[in-house]
């Protein structure tokens, strides 16, 4: 995995970890709200695929609620896959780590079909071709009524409105570092948010950029692929849970 990659460097990895629901504010109420969608039985044994997954809070979330269930976090970041790894430790087995781009074919890793596919704060990062591939691959990999929830970043239709938002959430970051709640890795981090986000709000975006998309954009992108059942069931501010069923 390239080092230019921001989430490679271990300590930020672990700084966006421990701040994570500080940052972020409706860290908690997306997680809780992907897996209220999961209607299945607390024993049901089934695999979810968790992409983008970070340092594994949903998957644990998840493997908690569900006690016979399976969870793979897919993750570029190979550090934040050994904060995943060593968080599901105590699930003797049940949740495991895959390296991969969502870009690339994760699907090949994947012992058997998944019955749900999540994923929370990393499909905005795809430009709009790429989101388009990964929820057909998403359709194409999932068990037949499989559902794919991600709770993620959205925007405004009206540039006005979504930069009011952006602005919000700055004014909301620079609180949390105001009160010590945010490592010295994270900072700059954050501030380059803010200037690439706020600052050059003008400037077009590539894939790894924030490439916010509309919840109708995005749920059109579902529709595309075969999804049926397609609906944002949780939106605040500029956080919206999507879903699909196939």
């Amino acid at each position: 995995m390239s080092q230019t990659y921001r989430w490679n460097v271990a300590n930020h990895a672990r700084g966006y970890d421990a701040a994570a629901e500080h940052i972020h504010p409706h860290y908690v109420a997306i997680q809780d709200a992907i897996l209220a969608q999961i209607a299945r039985p607390a024993d049901a044994d089934f695999l979810l695929v968790d992409l983008g997954g970070g340092s594994g809070r949903l998957a644990e979330k998840f493997l908690e609620r569900f006690s016979r269930a399976t969870a793979i976090v897919v993750d570029q970041s190979e550090p934040f896959l050994e904060i995943a790894a060593a968080r599901m430790t105590r699930f003797n087995g049940r949740g495991t780590c895959q390296v991969a781009r969502l870009q690339d074919d994760w699907t090949s890793g994947l012992p058997h079909s998944p019955e749900v596919i999540t994923s929370m704060s990393a499909i905005h990062h795809l430009d709009s071709r790429e989101k388009q591939q990964l929820y057909q691959r998403c359709y194409d990999v999932l068990e037949p009524l499989g559902l794919l929830l991600n709770g993620d970043e959205i925007r405004a239709g009206d540039d006005r409105q979504y930069l009011a938002a952006l602005e919000t959430w700055a004014a909301h970051m620079r609180k949390t570092v105001a009160a010590g709640l945010v490592d010295d890795a994270m900072r700059p981090m954050l501030e380059k948010w803010i200037e690439r986000n706020v600052d050059h709000f003008e400037q077009p975006r590539s894939s790894g950029d924030d490439c916010h998309e509309t919840i109708e954009a995005q749920l059109g992108y579902f529709c595309e692929c075969g999804f049926r059942g397609v609906d944002a069931p949780w939106h605040e501010q500029m956080w919206a849970v999507l879903q699909g069923i196939k």
